[in-house]
């Protein structure tokens, strides 16, 4: 295996396992958060929180843009075009750090006017340093996506993995010792920070080719980032209308009981799943661009190959022809070349869509790998965690999480290949048109009398036209790809993952009780099992020989080093 594509998967890997440790601390934490703090002061924290996520609008899809580029030039071995699009994107960066340091301040500012009563200090505080831990992370974003770019997502997944873990202990250390909310915020802070300086520690270590200079800033650079990040910036803001939107419109025409029940069932238990999905599939962006770059260096070369051939092909000719009398004109080396809106087309070779074959079936088994799991488990959880009164709302949850298992997986993969190859901008307008789509046709569902149901069916159903419908279709002609391949690929993936899964998910919905000790047993027999028979049914027999190779080979390599090691022990 390609050693930079085992440094993506094992980044995808950590990248998982941060969201796992994310979501137990989610679960654990909060209600201890809750307990400590009380509603009022544990309100002010999601108000921080709330601030912070609402900030990352001023990211203008510049960590996708900025990763994506430092790939291509990566791929192509150039350091002079890295060193400049990555010391460009660190100083824009910067810039956007500033502008959401200075929103901080403008929010402490209108807080403290504004708000009445004694929390209003403690919220001032606490929406400031929340902007200024997030201003921080900024600068993060920035090196970290160097580092993604060059193939590193390795030591990027591992830092979020660890980091991960120390903003739970830390926070719930900061409780546990009386610490309140602002002690909270600035706890936060501190580990940015210091996060932040683990990522400058790495990129010198890992790519020591690369240096970041205030003389490499190039404004040519600043508009080649930015024509590609306003469209990864248009689809965030899709994203996140359609992410954010449902809870406002239940508030606004339901009552707040049903944003509580709404929240605490479907977004939440959907965010999970979709974050999860989104977190382990990044990599799939540098890999694609990677191939692409490199297909297009290959075809420069074979272009200028040719092109010199051909050069002195016609000028003999030419010169016979003279002798003889003719005075044909002479138009050697004339290479003609269709362009683009993002320069030049060059075809994408044989092993990029073999890649991208293998990477959809494999997206495909992921997602409803995850779908069943959540839809196994996930009425017995909710029982558990917050109660049977919650149960009602299960199958607005089940109608997402079946969407999701539809069109979840192929539609990332579809999205990571066309922002490899900056075809992207068919996703700005996809995530726009969703956006727009789920906000008008929930608010008629909820008119109609559907409530909860009606909210989730306003998502889902433009969701699968969208991404189930259109946008397959629209990135085979982006790529050149066959439909009718795609199709093929898409329904046997499809079934061969559902009669995978199909036993295990059986067994574990009728077995598994609302206990976390039977949850998590049942968990293990789901992965286990349906593990097993997605690799039986789902991988090709060339795939499987090749798995079994490389396992004999770290066997016999294992077994090598013991024999070393014993002998020297015996030596000594």
């Amino acid at each position: 295996m390609n050693q930079g594509l085992k440094r993506l998967l094992k980044g995808a890997g950590f990248s998982g396992g941060a969201l796992l440790v994310g979501i137990f601390f989610g679960i654990f934490l909060t209600p201890y958060m809750l307990a400590t703090l009380g509603e009022r002061a544990y309100g002010i924290y999601v108000c921080a929180s709330l601030f912070a996520g609402w900030c990352g609008l001023l990211d203008f899809g510049l960590t996708t843009t900025t990763s994506r580029f430092v790939t291509k030039y990566y791929a192509l071995d150039d350091w002079d075009g890295l060193n400049e699009i990555g010391s460009t994107a660190i100083v824009l960066f910067g810039a956007l750090s500033a502008a959401v340091a200075l929103t901080a301040l403008v929010a402490c500012g209108a807080a403290s006017f504004f708000a009445t009563g004694p929390d209003a200090p403690t919220l001032a505080t606490a929406l400031f340093c929340s902007g200024v831990s997030f201003a921080i992370s900024k600068v993060s974003d920035g090196v970290c996506g160097v580092l993604r770019g060059a193939l590193r997502q390795e030591l990027t997944g591992g830092t979020v993995f660890v980091f991960r873990i120390l903003f739970g202990v830390v926070n719930f250390a900061i409780l546990f010792f009386g610490g309140r909310v602002v002690a909270l915020v600035v706890g936060n802070a501190f580990l940015t920070l210091l996060q932040l300086g683990v990522y400058v520690a790495l990129l010198r270590a890992a790519v020591p080719r690369f240096r970041f200079s205030l003389r490499s800033f190039r404004r040519g650079r600043v508009r080649e980032l930015f024509e590609y990040g306003v469209f990864a910036f248009l689809a965030q803001v899709g994203e996140t209308a359609v992410d954010r939107s449902d809870l406002l419109l239940i508030s606004a025409f339901m009552s707040l009981n049903d944003v509580a029940r709404y929240n605490l069932v479907v977004v939440t238990l959907c965010s999970y799943l979709t974050s999860f999905i989104r977190e382990t599939s990044t990599w799939q962006t540098n890999w694609f661009a990677k191939l692409a770059a490199s297909t297009e260096a290959t075809s420069k070369n074979d272009a200028a190959s040719t092109s010199e051939e051909t050069a002195k092909n016609d000028a003999a000719s030419t010169a016979k022809k003279t002798e003889n009398g003719d005075s044909a004109s002479l138009n050697a080396g004339e290479k003609r070349t269709r362009c683009g809106n993002d320069g030049c087309v060059v075809a994408l070779s044989g092993e990029f869509f073999a890649s991208r074959a293998a990477i959809h079936r494999a997206s495909i088994y992921w997602t409803l790998f995850l779908a069943g799991g959540v839809l196994a488990f996930g009425r017995a959880f909710v029982e558990r965690w917050i109660g049977a009164a919650y149960l009602d709302v299960f199958p607005a949850l089940a109608l997402c999480v079946v969407a999701t298992a539809l069109y979840r997986g192929s539609s990332e993969t579809n999205a990571r290949a066309l922002q490899g190859v900056a075809r992207h901008r068919v996703l700005a307008v996809g995530a726009i048109l969703h956006g727009a789509a789920n906000v008008v046709l929930s608010v008629v569902f909820i008119y109609c009398g559907l409530g909860l149901y009606g909210v989730a069916l306003g998502t889902v159903l433009p969701g699968v036209a969208i991404h189930f419908g259109w946008l397959p279709n629209a990135t085979c002609r982006l790529l050149g790809e066959r439909r009718r391949t795609y199709w093929a690929r898409y329904l046997k993936a499809t079934a061969l993952g559902v009669a995978a899964l199909a036993g295990p998910f059986a067994v574990a919905l009728n077995y598994v009780k609302p206990d976390y000790y039977s949850i998590c047993a049942w968990g293990v027999f789901y992965g286990g099992v349906g593990a097993a028979a997605l690799f039986a049914l789902g991988t090709t027999e060339a795939e499987k020989r090749t798995l079994v190779r490389r396992l004999q080979k770290r066997r016999d390599a294992a077994s090598m080093n013991n024999a070393e090691n014993g002998a020297k022990k015996d030596v000594a």
